[in-house]
C-alpha cells in the first residue's frame, strides 16, 4: 500500500463507496497508516486477509513482484489478479510461472514522491491505464477512477513505454548528474529555477523502483537511448558549426509536442 496502491484505494473509495477495500502490506507501519486514514476497511501484514477479496490489485515494486506472486499463488485461484507495474513482459512471465493468469496493468501516472504518505486519489483522472486484455471487472474499476483503459500486448507495451516514460526518467537523471557534477554547481544551484525544476523532477523518483523498471525493459531502453544519443549528436554538431539549421530541429520538436498536446 505504497503510493500507487493507496492512491488507487482512495480513488476507488470515492468513486465506489459501496466497495469494501482490503489491504496487505509487509510493513506494519504502513498497515497502521492505511487503517488510521481509513484508506481501506481492513488491512494486515498477513496476506491471508486478502482471502475475502473478489479481485486482487498488486501494487508492489518490480523488484518485489516475484516474491509477491509466489505468496499470492494460492490466494489467486478463482479470482482476477492485475498489477500496476511499469513493465509487462517479464512481469507476466513471473506471474505465469506461479500459475497466475495475470491481467497486466500499468496506470500511466504517478509522482516523484513515493509511499503511502504521498497517496493522492486524483492522479488517475484522465490518465491512460494500459491493460494486456479487456477483463470487464478490471476495466470497469479502471474507468471508475477516471482512467482511460488502453489494451495492448506486453511486448508492445514495453516498447512504447520505454520511449514515453522510462527513458524520460533516465534523461532526467543524466541531466541532474551532468549539471550537479560541474565545479560551478554551488553557484548555479542558487539560481536554478523553473527549467531545472521541470527537467529534474523525475530524477527525484525512487531509485530502487526505477532500477527494477530499467532492468526489466533493458533492451527497449537501450534502443531508445541510442536514438536520443543520435539526436543529441545532431544538436551538438549544429552548435559546434554554428549552423543556422539548428532552428529547424527546435521547430520540429516544438511542432511534435504541440500535436501531442492537442490530442490530450
Amino acid at each position: 500500500m505504497g503510493l500507487m496502491g493507496s492512491s488507487f484505494a482512495l480513488a476507488l473509495k470515492k468513486a465506489r463507496p459501496d466497495i469494501t477495500l482490503v489491504g496487505h502490506d509487509r510493513n506494519p507501519v504502513v498497515v497502521q497508516k492505511a487503517l488510521a486514514r481509513e484508506i481501506v476497511s481492513s488491512a494486515n501484514t498477513d496476506p491471508s486477509v486478502l482471502e475475502m477479496a473478489d479481485i486482487l490489485f498488486v501494487a508492489a515494486p518490480i523488484n518485489a513482484l516475484r516474491a509477491v506472486f509466489a505468496e499470492l499463488a494460492a490466494l489467486s485461484e478463482g479470482r482476477p489478479v492485475t498489477d500496476m507495474a511499469s513493465s509487462k513482459t517479464a512481469v507476466m512471465e513471473w506471474a505465469a510461472a506461479e500459475g497466475i493468469d495475470l491481467i497486466g496493468g500499468h496506470p500511466m501516472c504517478g509522482k516523484e514522491a513515493s509511499g503511502i504518505d504521498a497517496a493522492d486519489g486524483s492522479i488517475f483522472a484522465g490518465a491512460p491505464w494500459l491493460l494486456t486484455r479487456d477483463e470487464p471487472v478490471v476495466t470497469d474499476l479502471v474507468k471508475a477512477v477516471g482512467s482511460r483503459p488502453v489494451v495492448m500486448d506486453p511486448i508492445t507495451h514495453d516498447r512504447l513505454v520505454a520511449g514515453v516514460s522510462h527513458a524520460a526518467y533516465l534523461l532526467s537523471v543524466a541531466y541532474v548528474l551532468s549539471v550537479s557534477r560541474r565545479s560551478d554547481w554551488p553557484e548555479a544551484s542558487k539560481i536554478a529555477a523553473g527549467g531545472f525544476r521541470d527537467m529534474s523532477r523525475l530524477a527525484g523518483g525512487d531509485p530502487d523502483l526505477y532500477v527494477g523498471v530499467a532492468r526489466t525493459n533493458r533492451e527497449n531502453l537501450l534502443e531508445v537511448l541510442d536514438a536520443i544519443s543520435k539526436e543529441l549528436g545532431r544538436i551538438y554538431r549544429h552548435l559546434e558549426a554554428d549552423d543556422p539549421r539548428l532552428v529547424e530541429l527546435l521547430e520540429e520538436a516544438r511542432d511534435a509536442r504541440e500535436r501531442w498536446a492537442k490530442k490530450q
